[in-house]
Parts: C-alpha cells; structure tokens; sequence
C-alpha cells in the first residue's frame, strides 16, 4: 500500500498520470468476477486446495474479482508428461506436468482464452511431487495475464448484450421470492458495463424492498396468528422480524398497540419488557451498522463501497428474518443462495 502511495506521488510530481490511472482501472472499474474452481477430475484432491489458491491469485493480479458463485470460471486441467523414480534413498516421484489453464463461460461450456504452463516437482508420494510441481506456477507471468484480459473482453461482451435478459431474469427470481438469487445475479454485473450496471443497481434496490416487504408480511402473519390464540409471548418474538422499512410496519404497530391494550396488568407488564428488549435490540443493531458504516466510509473514497457494505448488512439481516418467520421449507430456501452446476467436464471447453 505504502510502496503504490509513494510511486503515484512520484507520478504527480513528474507529471505522468497514466502510471496511477493503471493502478486505479486494475483495482476498481474493470474488475469482472471468475470463480477459481478444479473441474479435472485426474488432479488429486490434495493439490486442489493450493491449484484453486493459484488461480484466485492470478485472478487478482489480472485485475479481476475473486468470487464463489460466479458462471464465468477460471480452471486448470493437467496433464503428467513425465513420470520417474529418483535414484535416492528412499526414492521420490518425480513429475513434468503440463497445466492448461482455462477462462470460460463455465454454465454453457464455452471457452474465451487459455494458457499452457509446464512444471516440476519431486516427492515422496505422487500427491507430493503433484503439489510441489504447482509451487512453480508463477502467478505473474505476463501469459496468465494476457489469458485473463481476452476472457475479460469476452465477460464484458457477454453482460452488454444480455443485459435484458439478466434483468429479466432477475425479476423473474424476486416474483418466485428467490431474492437472494436475483441479488446475486444483478450484483454480478461488473461496474465496467456502464449502463447494465446502473440498471442492475436499481433492479437491486427493488429486490432488497420487495425481500423486506415479504419479510415484513410473513412475520405479520405470524404474529396475528400467535395472537388469534392469545399467545402474546409468540407475537412478540414474530413481531421483532417486521423490518424498519417494510410495507406492513404500519400495521405491525397498530398490532402492537392492539396486544398492549389487551392485557391484563401482569400481562402488559411483561409485554412492555418484551417489546423494550426488542425497541433496545433494534436500537444496538442500528447503532452497530452505522458504526460500521462510518468506519467503511473512514475507509473507502467511493460511495458505492460503502451502499455495498450496507447492502450486504441488509442481507444477512434479511436471511436471517427470512429463515426465522417462513411458514415452510420452501420459503426458507428462497433465503440461500443456490450453487451455480457448471458444464464443463474435465479439461474440454465446446
């Protein structure tokens, strides 16, 4: 950090921005997402750990944002060009192995760029000699980098040209009450797509209000049906879920103040306590995320880091809510995000 600070200094004082505006474009704007992932099944597990530590770092320094769930994919697939036992005692596997690594479209199958490598490694076991041959990847070589630019001019092409149907998608997911999904998917969209970005930004806004109306209705429901048969107990414990902006809040204190007037002395007593816990709760919560929001905006030049990091409050607050107040497995789902099933088999790309 220190060392980038000093060297864009310099850049200022001898007035060649382009040095600086670099850093700034690798670090920020242009940034797409790949998901680091072993789909070869000849690699040995042990060296998978490591080979997905490998491209996650190649990723990273080729200006591109490491993720777990996205469809566009960077992978590897090896071949074992010579196998030997050392002359040693005791003798050790010796291993040349070709690694082909590979950026693609990996839902669909379709490759973008790839780059082939070949190193060594020696042994005890052939997992061994496998692991300490990928210890020689060298994550800076200009060839991973030049691979990561023509998947990323192939991403960027992608999201511009199927725009309206990731925004239709998205919307499609939000009416099946898939949120976390549609936010997934609209959040995917790099910041370098200018125009689909923007519209995915707001499409988002409309997912995290209609996530926290759904929200709002189930804990409503709940609680009306706690209180239908007197059990203010249970009321109380649904009603701390009603989002501060959900559609039913409203009605969720007019629900309140109904219980309050309800009970008896001893009964209100202990509803007041319950529902002080509750107003003390939200009142910490509150309290935590603009202390975290304070210090990410201490932190971070550019607002849209710090909606980021509210948003991703937001959601798990809303996961949470979601899981505690659904009336079936089905709507409790809905709160988990589902894991991208990938195409591609082994080393072949279509």
């Amino acid at each position: 950090m220190k060392k980038s600070l000093i060297i864009c200094i310099l850049c200022s004082m001898l007035c060649a921005p382009a040095f600086c505006q670099e850093e700034d474009h690798m670090s920020d704007k242009d940034r797409v997402a790949l998901t680091a992932i072993v789909l070869d099944d000849n690699i040995p597990a042990g060296a998978h750990k490591q080979l997905v530590n490998k491209m996650t770092q190649i990723a990273a320094k080729s200006g591109c944002a490491a993720t777990s769930n996205s469809r566009f994919i960077i992978t590897c697939s090896a071949d074992i060009l010579t196998k030997d036992i050392t002359p040693t005692a005791p003798p050790q596997h010796a291993y040349t192995v070709a690694l082909n690594f590979y950026v693609g479209d990996g839902v669909e199958g379709r490759l973008f760029s790839s780059y082939t490598i070949e190193c060594k490694g020696v042994g005890q076991t052939p997992d061994k000699a496998y692991i300490n041959a990928l210890k020689n990847v060298r994550v800076n070589d200009p060839g991973f980098k030049a691979m990561c630019d023509k998947g990323k001019k192939e991403i960027i092409a992608y999201y511009n040209t199927h725009c309206d149907m990731i925004i239709s998608d998205a919307r499609a997911m939000v009416k099946r009450h898939e949120f976390t999904n549609a936010i997934d998917l609209l959040n995917s969209i790099p910041e370098v797509c200018e125009s689909c970005y923007l519209k995915a930004n707001d499409e988002s806004v409309i997912a995290y209000q209609a996530w926290q109306d759904d929200v709002c209705n189930m804990a409503l429901t709940k609680a009306q049906s706690a209180w239908a048969t007197r059990d203010a107990q249970a009321a109380a414990a649904a009603l701390e879920f009603v989002p501060a902006e959900g559609a039913c809040v409203e009605q969720a204190n007019a629900l309140k103040n109904e219980i309050a007037t309800r009970l008896d002395a001893k009964e209100r007593e202990e509803w007041e306590f319950k529902m002080k816990q509750y107003e003390d709760a939200k009142a910490e919560r509150k309290a935590e995320r603009e202390a975290r929001l304070a210090a990410q905006a201490h932190q971070a030049e550019m607002q849209a880091q710090v909606q980021q990091t509210e948003r991703e409050m937001l959601r798990e607050t809303l996961r949470a809510a979601t899981n505690a107040v659904a009336t079936n497995e089905v709507v409790a789902a809905a709160a988990q995000p589902v894991k991208v099933t990938y195409q591609v088999k082994g080393k072949w790309f279509k």
